[in-house]
């Protein structure tokens, strides 16, 4: 009860400050979305996300799917949804969730990741909930319940890229990159160091009751 009046008291104040600055259409509109942005939120919110790097030589040599690409190389999507579900209780790793997906007709085209079949992996207990354009309400209220999101970019030189965003200081997004931080550790780092928006947006829920 105290976790969730304190939710309520961070949701309020927060809305108060979007009201108070007219900005409530933009945060509820669908559109590419800034590393900064949304909610000016007090204080700082963190959620404990693993870090797994695609590029991990446990499992960066492995084949991407059915493809001649490899999880270091193009894995970026495995690993950000690799790390959800760790986060929601699943012992998992890029390298198991590839074989699991490898095994079940997860991926389609060009090894893009099915996000519903990676919910399916034992233990996660988790549904994919939402697959489309973000907005900075999506972003914010998931992660105000502790909920961890996952965003597509578009690298300057036209390459895609997946990245969890795992919390917020500020208006800033915190972010865990597959590709690993700036700083050569496994610290999260604020979005806007990317310079290009959020262009799409993945996030898992637990189901209702009776239907997990």
């Amino acid at each position: 009860m105290a976790a969730f009046s304190r939710i309520l008291f961070r949701l309020s104040s927060a809305l108060v400050l979007v009201i108070a600055s007219g900005a409530l259409f933009l945060w509820f509109r669908p559109h590419p979305i800034a590393g900064s942005g949304g909610l000016p939120l007090p204080g700082r919110i963190l959620i404990p996300v693993p870090q797994f790097l695609q590029g991990d030589p446990r499992w960066g040599s492995d084949p991407l799917g059915d493809t001649p690409g490899t999880l270091a190389g193009e894995g970026c999507a495995v690993a950000s949804a690799a790390m959800v579900l760790a986060r929601a209780g699943a012992d998992v790793d890029p390298g198991r969730l590839n074989a699991f997906l490898r095994a079940r007709r997860g991926y389609e085209g060009r090894g893009w990741l099915r996000w519903e079949s990676a919910a399916l992996y034992p233990g996660a207990n988790l549904e994919k909930a939402y697959e489309d354009l973000p907005s900075y309400a999506l972003v914010d209220l998931n992660l105000l319940t502790g909920n961890p999101v996952i965003v597509r970019i578009r690298r300057p030189g036209g390459g895609t890229h997946f990245v969890v965003i795992v919390g917020k200081q500020g208006s800033d997004y915190l972010i865990r990159d597959p590709a690993g931080s700036p700083g050569g550790d496994d610290s999260p780092y604020p979005m806007s160091r990317l310079g290009v928006p959020a262009e799409a947006l993945r996030f898992y829920r637990r189901p209702a009751p009776g239907r997990g």
